[in-house]
């Protein structure tokens, strides 16, 4: 893979990070903050726990691609400014 293959790559995997992030904060929103019964406090722990292993496999996927990168894979390397 080119590196600037892998740009778009790390690009692409942190911008599946912001949604996901954006996805958790919301988890609840539906019901309220509060679970309406044991079958929707469960529901909601699974979506979480879910969404928490798929912000894990990512988390290590940037950080492979980042060291592949070498010294080039800091925020500029996306494009993107560290904000």
């Amino acid at each position: 893979m080119s590196s600037s293959d892998l740009r778009q790559r790390l690009e692409n995997v942190e911008a599946s990070l912001r949604r996901l992030r954006g996805e958790d904060a919301d988890l609840g929103s539906e019901f309220g903050s509060v679970p309406q019964d044991f079958g929707d406090s469960g529901q909601d722990l699974q979506m979480r726990e879910e969404l928490e292993g798929q912000i894990a496999d990512l988390e290590a996927e940037r950080d492979r691609i980042k060291a592949e990168l070498g010294p080039d894979a800091g925020p500029e390397a996306t494009g993107r400014s560290g904000h």
